[in-house]
């Protein structure tokens, strides 16, 4: 056992973060499975423990510890590999090591609306550092290095209403995701997929998607996205 994990959290732990499990199989997302360690951590559970309990390397366990400081509205956009509406593992724990919280939402942004790579990831961190440029002008000049850019679009609403940020936190990002997942299609939102984070939840799709921007409205997007996340939990709610 691992101190402050029940058994079947430590098992889905486990079939989270084991090597050769698939993307698709994997209960935790990475922040989740941060947590977890960083519960364990909490109750007195060294990297050691955590890693000979997890099945895997401390240098891992490291990995996932340091993806919790990212900035809060961030890190339901980290998932185990890069995709279009994602933040890739590897490129997460690129990320965390830019200094300034603006550089780094800059730097997420054009993950999501660009595609940067961990490699670039880093480069970006590098001539930030090495140059003192703008961040922009960092991102900008290593976008230049590509032979195409491929633009996405790219959106991000708010969670205002406190009891549906207190229901959204009893869930698992998989859970978070179907329930964005249903709003999407249900405005028919064409070439867009999204995570739902605890406060925030992010849009990203093609010129299909941006021309649905423009026809619906990003307010009515965004109201009309935060009423069906409502109900959709309220139907969910046992009732007596």
């Amino acid at each position: 056992m691992l101190a402050g994990l029940s058994t079947l959290e430590l098992g889905r732990l486990r079939m989270s973060v084991g090597y050769g499990t698939h993307k698709k199989g994997r209960l935790y997302s990475p922040i989740e499975v941060g947590l977890l360690f960083r519960k364990a951590r909490d109750s007195g559970a060294s990297i050691r423990d955590c890693a000979t309990e997890a099945r895997i390397d401390e240098t891992g366990i490291g990995r996932f510890l340091r993806i919790l400081d990212l900035p809060h509205d961030l890190q339901h956009l980290v998932d185990w590999g890069a995709g279009r509406n994602a933040i890739g593992f590897s490129s997460a724990v690129e990320l965390v090591r830019l200094r300034e919280a603006d550089d780094q939402h800059a730097v997420a942004r054009s993950i999501l609306a660009d595609g940067l790579n961990s490699k670039e990831i880093r480069q970006i961190g590098q001539l930030r550092i090495r140059s003192g440029r703008a961040i922009g002008a960092c991102i900008k000049e290593i976008l230049g290095m590509r032979p195409t850019i491929e633009r996405r679009y790219v959106f991000i609403g708010s969670i205002t209403d406190q009891n549906v940020e207190d229901a959204l936190i009893k869930l698992t990002q998989a859970e978070r995701d179907s329930i964005l997942e249903s709003g999407i299609k249900l405005l028919n939102l064409r070439g867009a997929s999204g995570r739902l984070g605890k406060r925030f939840f992010t849009l990203v799709g093609d010129e299909h998607f941006n021309a649905s921007m423009k026809s619906i409205g990003k307010e009515s997007i965004e109201a009309r996205l935060r009423t069906h996340i409502s109900e959709t939990l309220e139907n969910a709610r046992p009732h007596c």
